[in-house]
């Protein structure tokens, strides 16, 4: 699918090029990408005060809707630094063209990972608002396990998030309104309460959330810091260090994005888990930083006649198949999820189908089976699209957009909404808003190098095909 790039200590590094590079023949425009952020900002900013505003008067559930909407673009736009980390140690590894290609991207993605910490803040202290506020019943935090009123003499656990129909009285399962109807197995209600009480509660989350963050901004660190020294140097050594932390690298991004998954999506569910999950979430993430990629680069240089003639044909394929091979795998695993939650017809499992498969959530589910798998493999198909930078640029709009609402989907039908509420057009506003904010921060580190690294790779890249 691709093809890899040269390096010295393997390759003789200077030996496929027709001249030296010269770095400013890569400098850029990068203003465009923090304009556009700031004009997102203020749009998705005003748009969810106003609608969240609008939402409390309408919704019994209106603060439980603001954080919830909120935790949808923060889960979206952390594909970025989280994303680029795998997406890194996938290109050392591999060697690829597109590695060299999208490098910038990946490198200022990944130290943006303090921005979206202190965007997790606000639903940290969510967690730990509705933990203390046992009157409010679990409509504070959009974490069903954080809700204060499970903490005392009697817990209940609802499949559904609805009307509590199991509550825990000294120790013994007592069943209340709708056991019967929802059929829950007695070790399933069992394990909700082990989880909730050994795992999901506030202060162990707050330390894996840290631990998540330190562990995947040091990988973030060591890749800029190698990176920039060997793009400077050209020397075999940091390559090499570069190399072996790439394998170890993408085993630790899959373990620790499988925990954050479990943490802070399927924690929403009160009885739902997936093995397939995880890899759903990280092709999600993939798309999503690919996509990104994709289109500032290829926006951002197509008036540069230089760097077009560098990116050629066989690469923007590259990029193109790639991009079509992760939407693939994320289709093949969301079926997987849905054939074995099937299969398994448990009801404690099922009940996630069933919020999402009603009140109108079964048409976006039809979109997303249409839109994110259907639509993008027959253009895939077609080798001209992936050669055409303005049907690329379209095409990653397109994806962006999907993912968005494939996380909404994940997300915001966990508990109902009775009485209505704005919480779709809340949460496509909170996605513009985050989306703006990270934006600046990722602006002002993508502007710090060149768009191409002028070494020994992207002299290969120039050069290839003159042979």
């Amino acid at each position: 699918m691709t093809e890899a790039t040269q390096h010295p200590e393997s390759h003789g590094g200077h030996d496929h090029h027709d001249g030296p590079l010269n770095a400013d023949s890569f400098t850029v425009d990068f203003s465009p990408v923090r304009a556009i952020s700031l004009i997102v900002l203020l749009i998705g900013a005003i748009a969810f005060g106003v609608l969240g505003v609008i939402n409390l008067g309408i919704s019994h559930s209106g603060m439980r809707d603001f954080f919830t909407t909120y935790l949808v673009g923060v889960i979206f736009w952390a594909s970025l630094p989280f994303g680029a980390i795998g997406m890194m140690s996938l290109a050392y590894l591999t060697t690829a063209s597109w590695g060299v290609v999208l490098r910038r991207h990946f490198q200022a993605a990944q130290r943006t990972i303090p921005v979206l910490a202190l965007l997790c803040v606000p639903l940290i202290a969510s967690v730990f608002l509705s933990h203390s506020a046992t009157q409010m019943e679990g409509n504070i935090s959009p974490f069903w396990w954080a809700d204060g009123s499970l903490n005392g003499p009697a817990a209940a656990i609802n499949p559904n998030g609805g009307m509590k129909d199991f509550a825990l009285v000294d120790g013994k399962e007592v069943s209340v309104a709708g056991t019967a109807r929802e059929g829950m197995r007695p070790e399933a209600i069992e394990e909700a309460h082990h989880k909730m009480h050994d795992y999901l509660n506030p202060m162990f989350f707050t330390i894996r959330f840290i631990g998540y963050f330190l562990l995947m901004g040091a990988f973030a660190y060591f890749y800029n810091a190698w990176g920039l020294k060997y793009e400077d140097t050209d020397e075999p050594a940091y390559w090499s260090k570069l190399r072996g932390l790439a394998g170890p690298g993408l085993l630790l991004w899959a373990l620790t994005m499988t925990f954050f998954a479990t943490d802070w999506v399927m924690s929403v569910e009160p009885t739902w888990a997936s093995s397939m999950f995880p890899v759903v979430f990280g092709m999600n993430q993939f798309t999503t930083v690919f996509s990104v990629g994709v289109l500032v680069v290829y926006a951002l240089t197509s008036g540069n006649p230089t760097i077009t003639a560098i990116v050629k044909d066989k690469f923007r394929i590259d990029m193109g198949s790639l991009l079509f091979g992760f939407t693939m795998v994320w289709a093949y695993a969301t079926f997987c999820q849905y054939m074995l939650v099937w299969a398994g017809n448990l009801p404690e499992e099922i009940a996630y189908y069933r919020k999402r498969g009603d009140a109108g959530w079964q048409y976006l589910a039809f979109f997303l089976m249409a839109c994110h798998f259907l639509l993008p493999f027959i253009i895939f198909l077609f080798r001209e699209v992936k050669t055409n930078r303005k049907v690329m640029q379209g095409l990653a709009l397109w994806i962006l957009l999907v993912n968005a609402l494939d996380v909404l989907w994940w997300i915001v039908p966990s508990y109902p909404h009775p009485e209505g509420g704005l919480y779709v057009p809340m949460s496509l506003a909170a996605v513009l808003m985050v989306g703006g904010l990270w934006g600046l921060a990722y602006s002002w580190q993508l502007r710090r190098r060149p768009i191409l690294p002028a070494n020994s790779e992207t002299q290969f890249l120039a050069s290839w095909g003159h042979h």
